[in-house]
């Protein structure tokens, strides 16, 4: 199935799709701004703690949140859990205006956190909805690739404007732009007919995993349930995200996806929290060996070098769409050596980009390196989904989101602190290996779960 033939062939879909765009647009201007910002605010000697903090107050809240928003997404409806998200953010948004005002990195902190506090309810609800939407193997696959590469083009199209915004309009412009798109996406999810969820799971139902041969079946309910004492609202929460976790400890495919995510996050999330310091510096280094030919790059070299490097991993991210589509567009079988094969490279790539010394050599490893991140993060994305039963599809999303961003969070906050005393290109390549580690085990694990494919 073709990008066109799923666009033009289900409106529903077309318009989550569309929310995707203008919203994620509007992430990426933001981005770069903020980010120029922060580096600007912290000075020499605490750039790389500073910019790792405000990755950790962005990926944190996921972490909090992310349970509360798994079992949300599961009992009320998703549709409006995405209008209300996007409406909240919108609000939110507009909070890095008093933060620019105010030169205040615990203002950049504390609004980046609150954004992405709500976003922890959106990502939930939009990722269980996607199933509900598109229907088979195909579809689902096209559904993914298209996700992942409109992100891939968002970064590049988002980051450049960002770039280009910033220096010509002002920061404060970017700000309010990245407000109203939040706006545009909560219209177009408005708009989407089709129900994004086929049912509601009852309290107390014990869920069957595919394959363990063991069908639906009703538990018996507590004690305190026949005395009339109904459990409170937070109880029934981590007693729903329990059963979630659950479901997927049952499920050697899923549990093994975990285990090896759990390895990419710790890996990517120094690789996040040094992204934007490379640009930096590359870029600093950049403007200074092309002078003052070069007006506006030579005013602002930060903004200009890290959206250098976000346009590529743009780029990377839209290029390697086509290949994820055809490498994963086979026996669904395989999968799983094809996301474990990806992985080892993804790794490889953050390797050679750690040891580059140019901007533009960077930004090309960059391309290469998303070109192949697409290719495992379809296939590991497709597996779930197919994996997973409706009922609980949010809570065991809400769990990989949990879990990955536990271990990037973590990550940060040693890469940040760690490269303002060695230096990034050391813990850039650590991170690297790690990344490697974890494609590796995939094929332990492939082997030890027999069904592991």
């Amino acid at each position: 199935m073709t990008y066109r033939q799923l666009l033009a062939g289900n409106a529903d879909f077309r318009r989550l799709w569309a929310g995707q765009v203008v919203s994620e647009i509007g992430d990426w201007l933001n981005n770069i701004a903020v980010l120029a910002l922060a580096i600007q605010l912290a000075g020499a000697g605490s750039v790389g703690l500073a910019v790792a903090t405000y990755a950790i107050a962005r990926h944190l809240p996921l972490f909090i949140f992310g349970p509360v928003a798994g079992v949300v997404v599961d009992r009320v409806s998703r549709r409006r859990v995405m209008i209300a998200a996007d409406v909240a953010r919108a609000v939110l948004a507009l909070g890095f205006l008093v933060a620019n005002r105010l030169g205040s990195l615990a203002a950049i902190y504390a609004v980046g956190a609150s954004l992405f506090s709500v976003s922890a309810f959106f990502n939930a609800a939009k990722r269980a909805s996607v199933p509900n939407l598109v229907g088979g193997t195909e579809a689902l696959l096209a559904a993914n690739s298209l996700s992942a590469s409109t992100t891939a083009a968002t970064i590049a199209v988002g980051s450049a404007l960002g770039g280009v915004i910033a220096t010509a309009l002002g920061r404060d412009t970017v700000f309010v732009l990245n407000a109203l798109t939040f706006l545009a996406s909560a219209e177009m999810i408005r708009r989407i007919r089709r129900p994004v969820s086929r049912g509601r799971e009852a309290p107390g139902v014990e869920l069957a995993v595919p394959g363990d041969g063991v069908a639906a079946q009703t538990s018996t309910p507590p004690p305190s349930s026949s005395l009339g004492v109904q459990r409170s609202p937070l109880a029934a929460y981590f007693t729903d995200f329990r059963e979630g976790l659950r479901y997927v400890r049952r499920d050697r495919v899923l549990a093994a996806v975990f285990v090896v995510a759990a390895g990419w996050g710790l890996g990517n999330g120094a690789a996040r929290a040094l992204y934007s310091i490379f640009g930096a510096r590359l870029g600093e280094q950049a403007a200074a060996g092309w002078g003052a030919a070069f007006g506006p790059v030579a005013e602002r070299p930060t903004d200009f070098g890290i959206s250098v490097l976000f346009v590529a991993m743009g780029l990377g991210g839209v290029l390697g769409a086509p290949l994820a589509r055809r490498f994963n567009s086979g026996a669904v079988e395989g999968l799983g050596s094809r996301m474990g094969r990806s992985l080892v490279l993804d790794g490889a790539g953050l390797l050679v980009f750690s040891l580059t010394p140019s901007l533009f050599g960077a930004a090309a490893v960059l391309v290469a390196r998303e070109m192949n991140f697409a290719i495992w993060w379809t296939a590991q994305q497709t597996l779930m989904m197919r994996r997973t039963d409706d009922r609980v599809a949010g809570r065991v999303f809400a769990s990989y989101e949990t879990l990955t961003t536990l271990m990037m969070v973590g990550s940060m906050l040693v890469s940040g602190a760690a490269a303002d005393r060695v230096g990034i290109r050391p813990v850039a390549a650590c991170a690297a290996c790690v990344v490697i580690l974890s494609g590796l085990s995939w094929f332990v694990l492939r082997r030890r779960g027999g069904e592991v494919r």
